[in-house]
C-alpha cells in the first residue's frame, strides 16, 4: 500500500513510517442528585493529526519530490517543477505556513494497486514542530508536525434598524467568508493516482473528475495516468 502526504502546495518526498489521528472529545460528565454520573454528549473537538516527516538532503531513489501545483502548462510539459529538493525547501514552506496566520489542506491518501482505498482531507493549522538532527540520520532531518483541523469562522455585522412603531430590528450584513483554494490551469501527474484522488487533491472537492476525464480523454477513472499532463 502507498501513502501520499500532501501538505498546502507539496507533497513530502517520504511518506512518515506512522501516523497519529485523534478525534477530540468535547462531552461533559455531570453529577445528578439523584442520578449519579450523566454525560452530555456535545459535537466533537478539532482533529489533530501529527507525524515525524523525514527531509532528506540528498536524492533518493525511494524519495518523490513531486512539489509543484503550479498554473503553467509550459512547466508542467517540461517537468521542471519536480525536480530535487533540499531540506530547507520543505523548512521553509512549513515555516510560510506559520507567518501567513492562515490554514493549508492537509491531503492523506493510501492507495492499493493503483485504486484509492480511502484519504484524508482537511483544512488544517500547523501548530509547532521540532527540527531533530541526529548523527544517525546522516545529513537528512527529521521534524515531528503537529496539525490541528481547522474550521472556517468569522464575526457578523449586524445593522439595527427601527420602525414606525420603536421597535428594533437586527439584520445580518455580510455571512461568514469561505476559504477557497485556487485550482491550477494543469498538473502533471507523477504518481500512481486515480482521477477522482486528483481532482480532490487539487480542488479539495470543488472539482468534479467526471467532467474533467471527459475533457482530457480519460475513459477508466482507476487507471494508471501517470505522466500524463491533465488540464482543469
Amino acid at each position: 500500500m502507498a501513502y501520499y502526504f500532501f501538505i498546502g502546495d507539496m507533497m513530502l518526498p517520504v511518506p512518515p513510517a506512522k501516523m497519529n489521528v485523534k478525534v477530540n472529545n468535547k462531552n461533559k460528565t455531570i453529577n445528578l442528585i439523584n442520578e449519579g454520573e450523566v454525560n452530555i454528549i456535545k459535537a466533537q473537538g478539532l482533529t489533530e493529526i501529527s507525524f515525524d516527516a523525514r527531509l532528506p538532503n540528498q536524492n533518493y531513489p525511494f524519495a518523490d519530490y513531486d512539489t509543484s501545483f503550479s498554473s503553467s502548462l509550459t512547466s508542467q510539459l517540461t517537468g521542471s517543477n519536480f525536480s530535487f529538493k533540499k531540506a530547507d525547501y520543505f523548512l521553509d514552506n512549513f515555516k510560510t505556513s506559520k507567518l501567513s496566520n492562515l490554514p493549508v489542506r492537509l491531503i492523506i491518501t493510501r492507495m492499493r494497486n493503483w485504486q484509492l482505498l480511502f484519504d484524508t482531507n482537511m483544512l488544517v493549522t500547523l501548530e509547532d514542530y521540532n527540527i531533530d538532527e541526529d548523527a544517525d540520520n546522516g545529513f537528512d532531518l527529521i521534524v515531528p508536525l503537529r496539525f490541528k483541523q481547522y474550521r472556517p469562522y468569522g464575526t457578523k455585522e449586524c445593522e439595527v434598524t427601527t420602525d414606525e412603531n420603536g421597535v428594533q430590528h437586527i439584520s445580518v450584513k455580510e455571512t461568514r467568508p469561505a476559504y477557497d483554494k485556487t485550482v491550477p490551469n494543469a498538473y502533471k501527474i507523477r504518481n500512481e493516482q486515480s482521477m477522482w484522488e486528483v481532482c480532490k487533491r487539487m480542488s479539495g472537492g470543488s472539482l468534479d473528475w467526471r467532467e474533467v476525464m471527459e475533457k482530457n480523454s480519460i475513459t477508466n477513472p482507476l487507471g494508471q495516468v501517470k505522466g500524463k499532463v491533465i488540464t482543469f
